[in-house]
């Protein structure tokens, strides 16, 4: 199988392609439910395509581009689990290919083969939720491409105009896929005065260019009067609220610790016992950079999950293909590779494993299935807490989906402006059931009299529309 990989020939592609399919069978056999993030990435996409406008009318940090995306699907296949299955293949399957082009093209190695995207396809398969739809992946699809652009800058050694704008360009799309992304920004300077040594028209002409699509998409939310909303779910929502922790951090060093080593080896082999060139030291440069910036991204994410450091597959990707070719004996380098392509995939099926033998340690990660006798199917809700498997049947309600972010705005009742907005959206969309997990709701009714008339509690966290309440106030 190594020296499949290792020929230079496009054909490999469907080898790739195969693997793509068939490395994540077990984890459809494990039959996992749903992830609490992607449930709430569904719910953006059915409210969107019910003509409800982000930020404004759905609460949540999820970025721009990411939602209409989610929109796009839900409005084709509507909440289907399947779809976000195939889309993020897809796009996984476009890095792998895309970053083996680059290391081709570039000439990152002393051989030209394919065994970077099998490394990398490997490493996509160390966690289960590194193959879902997450704003990461998309965001970081962006990144790659923009990395394009400067390892295209280190093996000509000049920059042409064309590049240095693509760079900033693709840079800022990555942000407004996912904000923690802009960590990717300080790579971008560095990498452009220190490595390319772009001069300072095509420095600014970068970093204008990285601004464009946030200044868009900011001067559309402050056209359509949501530009405070934007700015605050969006921007700064990783100062206004504790991360929530799906995936502990010493769970995730145990998940990184086995590419970490083998890419740290490739690292210390690479510079210490083989020539390179000027464009591949550039380029190992670019890497430990990268993977410098991609550590810091755990500062700025509000959710602790192992997609937020979709970053450093290509960075151990690169090294550890460089510890693959530093090995001369033939026997030893298939020995290595076979065990790598085993070990890889294993750990990721094993915790996944793990946390499902464990349900407590699962609920924090995915949705349990529940035994929830309401909602009925189909009706209208409102989940204040964290147990978002109510949603599985039911049709989210009013914009509260994140609860944090929720829950801020719903108590911050000295503001009139929002105190107005949480009235009408109520009396507007009416959710029939309403789970107060947390006693956010019960607080704010003595506020709002008329709400209180229209809700009954019928269990301790559980309020339910009553039967005979008037039409709503769009159609007073």
């Amino acid at each position: 199988m190594l020296r499949f990989f290792k020929v230079n020939d496009p054909l490999r592609l469907l080898g790739i392609l195969l693997f793509v399919v068939l490395l994540r069978l077990p984890y459809l056999w494990l039959d996992l439910p749903v992830l609490q993030p992607e449930m709430i990435w569904m719910l953006i996409g059915e409210r969107m395509h019910n003509g409800y406008a982000m930020y404004s009318e759905i609460v949540d940090d999820t970025g721009p581009f990411s939602a209409l995306l989610y929109w796009a699907i839900y409005a084709v296949f509507g909440r289907s689990y399947s779809a976000f299955q195939v889309v993020a293949s897809l796009i996984i399957f476009f890095q792998v290919i895309y970053l083996n082009f680059l290391f081709l093209q570039f000439k990152s190695y002393q051989e030209s083969s394919y065994l970077p995207a099998i490394v990398m396809l490997a490493l996509f398969h160390l966690s289960y939720d590194f193959l879902t739809l997450s704003p990461s992946l998309m965001g970081n699809t962006f990144i790659l491409l923009a990395f394009g652009q400067l390892f295209s800058q280190t093996a000509i050694n000049r920059s042409s105009t064309e590049s240095v704008l693509l760079l900033g360009l693709f840079g800022g799309i990555s942000l407004c896929f996912h904000f923690p992304l802009i960590v990717f920004f300080p790579v971008m300077v560095i990498c452009s005065l220190f490595i390319s040594r772009l001069n300072f028209q095509q420095f600014l002409l970068s970093v204008t260019a990285y601004f464009i699509p946030f200044s868009l998409y900011a001067l559309y939310a402050f056209w359509t009067d949501s530009f405070g909303e934007f700015f605050r779910e969006f921007v700064l929502a990783s100062r206004m609220l504790t991360p929530v922790s799906h995936t502990s951090y010493q769970e995730l060093v145990t998940l990184f610790s086995v590419p970490f080593l083998l890419s740290l080896v490739g690292l210390v082999l690479t510079f210490g016992l083989r020539k390179m060139y000027v464009n591949q030291q550039k380029q190992s440069q670019l890497m430990m950079l990268y993977f410098l910036c991609s550590c810091s991204v755990v500062f700025l994410a509000n959710r602790i999950i192992s997609y937020q450091f979709l970053g450093f597959i290509p960075v151990f990707t690169y090294f550890m293909v460089h510890l693959f070719w530093s090995i001369k004996s033939k026997y030893i380098q298939t020995a290595v590779f076979y065990c790598y392509l085993l070990i890889i995939p294993a750990l990721g099926y094993a915790w996944v494993y793990r946390k499902m033998a464990q349900p407590n340690e699962l609920a924090t990660y995915a949705i349990v299935e529940p035994t929830h006798t309401i909602p009925p199917s189909g009706a209208p809700i409102l989940v204040l807490g964290d147990d978002l498997g109510y949603y599985l049947d039911a049709r989210p309600a009013t914009p509260f989906i994140h609860y944090g972010l929720a829950k801020q705005y719903l108590l911050d009742l000295n503001d009139f402006g929002k105190k107005t907005k949480i009235f009408y959206h109520f009396m507007n969309e009416r959710p029939e059931y309403i789970m107060d997990q947390e006693g956010v709701f019960e607080s704010i009714l003595p506020y709002f009299p008329q709400l209180a008339q229209r809700y009954e509690r019928i269990s301790a966290h559980v309020y339910r529309l009553k039967s005979n309440t008037s039409d709503s106030v769009k159609s007073q």
